[in-house]
């Protein structure tokens, strides 16, 4: 009877344990001090680096993305690991890497992401129209933005930029230094994986924080 006692009160302790640990949510912090992290999943790894500038590190995209074949997408990006969010805030310093002057620089933060045809982007760039600072869902054979405003344009200097991106069930909202740039409602993809990246540019990210939860956590 004692034993059987013992048994059920371990059991209990590791189910609260087990729902501790989800309400926690999930964290993720990489500032590339001390390398990249091996959560990273590059779709190309040799045009990733790790990049320095005096005592700082950050992570570089050396090289575009080849063009790819079928619905127009970002060509190149990394996805943070396996885990999957649904609701979730991700921050990071964000800089365009090709020249100042050139058109449609840009960078994009990627989430929602089911497979390579399937998933959300927020693009911020230097020119805004309907698909340069947009809020993009890719779904199969077609893409489409989801902000009904047309925003000022991004990325018009060499420095680095705070974002946010946040998701809350279907409502998605976007901030650049600070100020709400964009917003939209959507959910199409309730959850999925995370990452960052270009449509067919060289760009670095530092100090990336995201705090979210899993599909199953109200």
């Amino acid at each position: 009877m004692l034993s059987y006692r013992i048994g059920i009160c371990c059991i209990t302790i590791l189910l609260l344990f087990m729902l501790l640990s989800c309400n926690r949510g999930r964290e993720f912090h990489d500032d590339f001090q001390n390398g990249i992290k091996s959560q990273w999943i590059p779709r190309t790894p040799e045009k990733w680096e790790l990049a320095r500038d005096g005592e700082n590190s950050y992570y570089r995209l050396k090289e575009p993305g080849e063009q790819v074949v079928g619905v127009s997408r970002p060509s190149e990006y990394s996805l943070m690991g396996d885990y999957i969010y649904g609701d979730f805030t991700i921050k990071c310093k964000i800089r365009c890497d090709t020249p100042v002057e050139a058109r449609y620089r840009d960078v994009v933060i990627i989430f929602g992401y089911q497979d390579d045809t399937h998933f959300y982007y927020v693009q911020f760039s230097n020119i805004s129209d309907d698909l340069h600072n947009a809020i993009i869902l890719v779904n199969g054979e077609y893409r489409m933005r989801l902000n009904k405003d047309i925003p000022e344009p991004t990325l018009k200097d060499d420095a680095f930029h705070d974002i946010e991106v946040k998701r809350e069930r279907e409502k998605i909202r976007v901030y650049y230094d600070t100020k709400l740039l964009m917003q939209a409602e959507d959910n199409t993809f309730p959850s999925g994986k995370l990452g960052i990246g270009s449509y067919d540019d060289i760009a670095s990210f530092d100090d990336v924080k995201v705090v979210g939860k899993s599909p199953v956590e109200k």
